[in-house]
């Protein structure tokens, strides 16, 4: 659990905080609903479904300096799981950001996010004990040219590494660049034209997927694409982008793709108490910990949210997903999977629904519940499972 964030309007403050957190996972694996944990999860005597507790401390701040605002986070957790006990972990993150104002046009951020946690058995195919080290480092700039045009541009480097041997393979470096040019048509609309670079290089060098291939998985993205923001009313905001993203690999056309990505976001704040934001897309996508096995993700996605009272808020969450991964990127990780899938290019459908309550019983403490249900379908089942997700937490506040 985290609390509420701190906003610029806070000035200088920071806190302490205090959360539990009990975690009960049907299927802590992922795992199809035929295939059972032992012989599979490379832990011994594993538990297909679990409970785990996450006892968690942790400080935020802000401190103002003129126009200068510098803003820090810190948490630390203890996961203790009741069967799979090998694979408790300490997990710690950070997050340093600096907003920047040199003059009343030119402004920007300057960070680092550091973050080691278990990485998620439905980012990876490595059923063991793997603890994912990620840092990144970034920094953007914006500078108004008049009333209506600004220029802005934005880099950034991220590290990941893991613990376990066998995923060694996805450790990888990702550089990537943003530049931009935004025209303002009003006070709340605009239209934007930006170019994004991105570079992955994988120390592990070539890799030889399941047909033979021998391949390097280092990748080169490009992606033109035009950004939209329009305001039909006061409670109704309508964000868009739409682009061309080229991916290649240096060394070969082995798993290259390009073509047209997108997504649409709706928020509607329907009363002062409601709000609802819908959102469409296709996108090429990959997960944190595993970018080399990338996919084209259509989908869309319902997020409504209701305030009862200012003590107790209600939000839920519909999603759709529909996965086509390139072909043969699903192969990368092959090396790390106890069973090799099949030949063939994986598709894969996720539907997701759940919900969250928020009850803040007095100003210090924040009280949660959720339940959160997940089914994929694919063409392999190796990757099919259904999974329910329930938690109750804790958070306590020391000003």
């Amino acid at each position: 659990m985290l609390p509420p964030p701190i906003t610029p309007d806070d000035g200088d403050t920071y806190q302490f905080y205090l959360s539990d957190q009990e975690t009960y996972d049907s299927n802590l694996y992922r795992l199809p609903s035929d295939t059972p944990a032992s012989g599979t999860v490379a832990i011994p005597n594993p538990s297909k479904s679990d409970y785990y507790n996450t006892a968690s401390a942790g400080a935020n701040g802000q401190l103002v300096r003129g126009r200068q605002i510098f803003d820090l986070d810190l948490r630390a957790d203890e996961n203790r799981f009741a069967h799979n006990t090998l694979l408790d972990n300490f997990a710690y993150s950070g997050d340093l950001l600096w907003n920047w104002r040199a003059s009343g046009y030119f402004s920007g951020t300057a960070g680092v996010i550091y973050n080691h946690a278990l990485a998620g058995f439905d980012e990876t195919r490595y059923l063991g004990k793997d603890l994912v080290n990620s840092a990144t480092y970034n920094g953007s700039a914006r500078y108004q040219v008049g009333p209506r045009w600004a220029v802005y541009g934005n880099v950034s480097d991220l590290n990941i590494t893991h613990s376990a041997e066998a995923a060694h393979l996805q450790n990888y470096k990702y550089e990537s660049g943003t530049a931009g040019a935004e025209f303002a048509t009003d006070l709340n609309d605009s239209i934007a034209l930006e170019y994004h670079y991105a570079n992955g290089k994988y120390p592990s060098g070539t890799l030889n997927s399941e047909n033979g291939v021998t391949f390097s998985p280092d990748f080169h993205d490009q992606l033109a694409q035009i950004v939209i923001k329009y305001a039909t009313s006061d409670k109704t905001q309508l964000t868009g982008n739409l682009g061309y993203i080229q991916r290649t690999y240096p060394n070969t056309d082995f798993g290259s793709f390009k073509g047209a990505q997108g997504r649409v976001t709706l928020n509607w704040q329907a009363t002062e108490k409601t709000q609802l934001i819908a959102a469409v897309w296709r996108e090429l996508h990959a997960y944190l910990v595993s970018e080399a096995d990338y996919f084209i993700s259509t989908g869309g996605s319902l997020t409504p949210t209701w305030a009862a009272t200012s003590k107790i808020r209600l939000s839920l969450l519909l999603a759709y997903e529909n996965q086509k991964y390139i072909p043969e990127s699903s192969a990368v990780l092959a090396p790390t999977t106890p069973v090799v899938p099949p030949s063939g290019n994986l598709t894969a459908k996720l539907k997701t629904a759940g919900g969250e309550l928020d009850w803040t019983p007095r100003d210090n403490w924040i009280v949660k519940l959720s339940i959160h249900y997940q089914d994929r379908s694919s063409n392999q089942p190796l990757y099919t499972f259904n999974d329910d997700l329930a938690t109750v937490g804790v958070l306590y506040k020391i000003h």
